[in-house]
């Protein structure tokens, strides 16, 4: 696993210096556009089910996102999609440990209600369609040790974005070239609220005796709705001169599932590094 990210980070930094070598031209508003992005994740998740133990188990996950998007002067529309991979533990008289692998999936549309001084202040608000799914596997569990689960949820969301921008002079900023030119940067920050939530996950105990290679795991869960889940996110721009965008993003997810005995607690910490390019 650890040379499939080493892999992916020098793939990375390697197409990089060509990403921001091409400069767009003078008539293009480099603050709008179509963008295909690539980012590096790293994941810190903090969770308790309840159904199986009190322990809330925290580690790292690692993986990466892509995601397509389209920011104009009055909508803000993007999909995504990841995965990220890690273990996480807990320790109480013994180490105990749990392997997990998540898919992150968010549509988020979005429609300008208000601006100020020539855009440089905006603020959108639309729908938010977020979710992830994973299958964790806690050897201490025992009969319950493999469990799938996916956590869905309808928002309601706002957005506040600032722009603002500076003269770059020409000069040399590592092994990349930079050219004389105005740089536009961009902060925004966005909070999604419930307004549905549903959880899809084991309906404890199991009972199944899994050695005999013939029982499904999921005839053992069961949908709910209601629960609680918060959305929120905050990233960073930096357009460069042919179009593409460095992003820095900073997400906090958190959640608990319907039910008092049975309850799945989750928590979200994620940094995302990547490159937005430009598609017109």
């Amino acid at each position: 696993m650890k040379r499939v990210f080493l892999l992916y980070g020098l793939l990375f930094l390697g197409v990089t210096p060509g990403l921001v070598a091409q400069e767009k031209s003078a008539q293009t508003d480099l603050r709008y556009g179509k963008y295909l992005s690539v980012s590096t994740l790293l994941d810190y998740q903090g969770s308790r089910d309840q159904g199986v133990s009190p322990l809330i188990y925290r580690g790292l996950l690692f993986g990466g996102m892509a995601e397509l998007g389209f920011e104009g002067t009055r909508w803000d529309i993007a999909i995504d999609g990841g995965v990220g991979v890690g273990e996480s533990s807990v320790e109480k008289v013994a180490t105990f440990f749990s392997e997990t692998t998540t898919f992150f999936y968010n549509g988020r549309f979005l429609y300008k209600f208000w601006d100020k001084d020539e855009g440089k202040f905006d603020f959108r608000a639309g729908l938010h369609l977020g979710g992830y799914s994973s299958q964790r596997v806690t050897p201490a569990f025992l009969n319950a040790s493999v469990a799938w689960e996916s956590i869905n949820t309808l928002f309601a969301t706002g957005k506040l974005n600032w722009r603002t921008s500076h003269e770059q002079s020409a000069g040399k900023f590592l092994f990349i070239r930079q050219r004389a030119g105005t740089r536009h940067i961009k902060f925004s920050t966005q909070l999604s609220l419930p307004m549905l939530n549903s959880a899809w996950r084991p309906d404890y105990a199991y009972i199944d005796d899994f050695s005999d290679g013939e029982s499904d795991i999921f005839n053992n869960n069961k949908l709910q709705f209601g629960g609680l889940r918060f959305h929120w996110r905050s990233d960073g721009y930096y357009y460069l001169l042919n179009g593409n965008v460095l992003r820095f993003t900073y997400l906090w997810d958190a959640q608990r599932s319907p039910g008092e005995i049975n309850r799945l607690e989750l928590s979200h910490h994620q940094v995302q590094v990547g490159m937005m390019i430009r598609l017109n």
